[in-house]
């Protein structure tokens, strides 16, 4: 009998995605993401963008960096 859930025969897409955060100014965050144990936080940040009203009409072409951060910063608020 096997164990665990079945390999994912389907097409994937990775997106690696380092977060540097700061004491003090990203408080927040680092309490939502320190109650997660490491192995379920991609799930924790998939689950928090899809649920925060993300789509592509809100992010801006010339700077897609302040956008998504600010978008993942008012939904975790």
């Amino acid at each position: 009998m096997a164990r665990g859930r079945p390999a994912f025969e389907g097409q994937t897409w990775d997106c690696q995605v380092h977060l540097r955060l700061r004491v003090g100014e990203d408080d927040d965050l680092i309490a939502f993401l320190g109650q997660i144990p490491p192995r379920r936080r991609a799930s924790a940040i998939k689950a928090a963008l899809r649920t925060g009203g993300m789509s592509l009409t809100q992010v801006d072409a010339d700077n897609p960096d302040d956008e998504l951060l600010s978008a993942l910063d008012d939904f975790l608020k």
